[in-house]
């Protein structure tokens, strides 16, 4: 299969900020993913009149590494240009159109126009940064309604900005966080690094263009009450001071109470400037009134600040509450103050210690697919937990099994070239040990980077990427003869995990039924790509004694499977030498789970003693442990796994058996 020919239009360096960063990152990683790809940008975005700041970035140091080759073909007075550029992409398969300001709409809507008057075939999505603007004007929504209804697909950064699309014209919708894009170079002081020193109190920052929705004159009142109390905290105010919001905060900053508490370093920071700036102070402060999506709060970790933020837009998912920073409704300088007074008597420290650096590069995967999910029609998505849950897996799950057919049917000739190898042939996965414990979040990297080398579609929930490469090479090496004729059942599975289709690019599933998937929760049985998926209870599969040559079982036992009966019916359907692959959540130490539930079930989190133990059960139905259960194997420096849902943090353990 060739490479997609990809053109992403938006804004790219020298203009400032983070829509031009989060542009070329994109970029960059669209190529990193194998895609041929293109960036043409804008070389004068906006009307003077019409934007209060210096349009670029200050001294003209990029903020990001340029992406090569950017194409500076748009300009917002010259509509010949947009068309025109339009033409020019028409033999690209995928364009993909940044949306920051309805002013921007026209020419995005000319290079749509450039596509059909070419008579291209390109699929079209939309990036919305913001659907409409925070501070919307007579016009705008016409436009953005005519620019999404104009496109295949369109891709949000949340819910709530999934629910405005769809209320502007746009048909499809997915959505997906907004992945890491952070400017600066490396940080002065890491989480648990010291600060640069100063007098004084707790040094607390608000970064970014000051505007009404940002809410920094409700963090100045909320600044004048903690002093009432006696509370010495100082307040850096960096970045540009636009219209009556910026006017307001220069007064209140003057105001008694607060003068000489309030530093305004007016002016674009520069991205070189921000390590020094936050290693400075002990915590970022964002009190915004509303918001989407902001880089904000993982800059503040990168650097090893806690966080301080209201329950808006992206905040509550990227802040842990009473851990790395503190939460509060939006427009309360009452709630602000008591936040900021529990920075006190140790407070700051404490949430200090619960800083970590967030991982930049493993989230970009989920983001691509949900970029590619945009581009196909009738696949919609919506973040796990939300209330579309069920259309989100629906949504993973026929983009998942359109991107393995057609990776199947091309017959891998980019993976060939790349590995240089015959263009049905794939190595087999390496790395992961038949049994053993995933170690730190290294190894979720290595493994994200490994499935996206190999050519798999990565799982968008990345640790998920360690146990199911070591499913795979253990079904290659273990239970295959190299025939790919393996009759496999993946028991608890679900129709987006990634052993089956993994498998299937690997060559199995020729013969029906050869590649099973079996749940509870299946209704009618699904046929995707040769693989079934069916109703069925992996404690009694219904299946003839002897049947399978492998079955895996992954991230399933803990949720209140009977392991007893579990092995047992392993044991039973698979061959003499069959293998059986499992993975579940485990720690050396486990957390206290008392009380916490999922899907139904207490949450379990397995200890060593729960492990050989289960490693005995299956001993006891013929199940013979492949590799060794020492203290040195089941030990781990690190927990890489955050399931958000109930805040635990913990790792996995793989397991893999043969069948004697």
């Amino acid at each position: 299969m060739s490479a997609r020919k990809v053109v992403v239009v938006g804004p790219a360096h020298p203009a400032k900020g983070g829509t031009a960063v989060h542009t070329t990152q994109l970029a960059h990683h669209l190529r990193g993913a194998g895609e041929r790809v293109r960036l043409v940008s804008w070389s004068r975005q906006y009307p003077a009149a019409l934007y209060p700041g210096e349009p670029l970035v200050p001294g003209g140091e990029p903020e990001v590494p340029e992406f090569v080759p950017t194409v500076r073909a748009l300009a917002w007075d010259a509509p010949a240009g947009w068309v025109r550029a339009g033409r020019r992409c028409a033999d690209a398969d995928l364009v993909v159109l940044t949306h920051v300001v309805p002013l921007q709409v026209p020419a995005l809507l000319g290079v749509l126009a450039g596509l059909r008057s070419a008579r291209s075939s390109a699929r079209t999505v939309v990036v919305a940064h913001n659907v409409l603007p925070h501070e919307p004007r007579p016009g705008d929504a016409l436009l953005v309604r005519r620019l999404l209804a104009s496109v295949d697909g369109v891709l949000v950064h949340s819910e709530e900005q999934a629910r405005l699309a769809r209320d502007h014209g746009a048909r499809h919708v997915v959505v997906a966080d907004l992945p890491p894009h952070l400017p600066g170079g490396e940080p002065l002081a890491g989480p648990a690094g010291s600060r640069v020193p100063r007098d004084g109190g707790v040094r607390l920052l608000s970064l970014g263009v000051v505007r009404g929705y940002k809410g920094v004159d409700v963090l100045l009142e909320a600044l004048r009450r903690v002093h009432l109390e006696g509370f010495d905290a100082r307040l850096t105010v960096a970045g540009e001071l636009w219209g009556r919001a910026g006017q307001r905060v220069r007064e209140l900053a003057a105001a008694p109470g607060l003068r000489g508490r309030v530093t305004l370093r007016e002016g674009y920071v520069p991205a070189a400037e921000l390590p020094r700036l936050l290693a400075e102070h002990d915590a970022l402060v964002l009190p915004y009134r509303s918001g989407t999506a902001s880089q904000n709060a993982l800059l503040a970790f990168a650097h090893g600040l806690p966080v301080v933020a209201t329950r808006t837009g992206s905040f509550p998912a990227q802040v842990r509450d009473g851990v790395d920073g503190l939460l509060v409704e939006p427009g309360d300088a009452d709630a602000l103050a008591a936040a900021l007074l529990r920075l006190r008597d140790g407070g700051l420290q404490a949430l200090r210690e619960g800083v970590r650096a967030p991982d930049l590069e493993t989230p970009w995967d989920a983001y691509l697919a949900a970029l590619d999910a945009a581009a196909e029609p009738g696949a919609a998505a919506a973040p796990p937990g939300g209330r579309l849950l069920e259309v989100a897996k629906r949504g993973a799950e026929l983009a998942l099994w359109a991107r393995v057919g057609v990776q199947r049917r091309a017959g891998e000739r980019l993976a060939a070239r790349r590995l240089g190898l015959p263009p049905a042939h794939r190595p087999v996965p390496s790395g992961v040990p038949r049994t053993g414990v995933l170690q730190d979040r290294a190894e979720v990297a290595d493994a994200v980077a490994q499935a996206r080398r190999l050519r798999l579609p990565a799982h968008p929930d990345a640790p998920k990427n360690w146990d199911a490469l070591g499913a795979v090479a253990a079904v290659l090496t273990l239970a295959d003869d190299g025939s790919r004729s393996a009759r496999v059942l993946d028991a608890g599975s679900a129709r987006y995990s990634p052993v089956l289709p993994w498998l299937r690019l690997y060559g199995f599933g020729g013969e029906r039924g050869a590649l099973a998937g079996i749940n509870l929760e299946f209704g009618a049985t699904v046929h995707r790509d040769g693989v079934e998926f069916r109703h069925g209870d992996v404690t009694d599969t219904g299946l003839p004694a002897g049947s399978l040559d492998a079955v895996t079982c992954m991230s399933v036992v803990e949720h209140g499977v009977p392991v007893p009966a579990f092995l047992a019916e392993a044991a039973r359907v698979l061959r003499p030498g069959g293998v059986l692959v499992l993975s579940t959540d485990y720690d050396a130490d486990p957390p206290d789970t008392t009380g916490v539930t999922a899907y139904g079930a207490p949450v379990r989190i397995f200890s060593p003693d729960d492990v050989r133990g289960f490693v005995r059960a299956a001993e006891a139905v013929g199940l013979e442990l492949v590799g060794e259960l020492t203290d040195e194997v089941l030990a781990h420096p690190e927990r890489p796994v955050h399931w958000a849902r109930t805040g635990l943090d913990y790792t996995f353990v793989l397991l893999t058996f043969r069948r004697r």
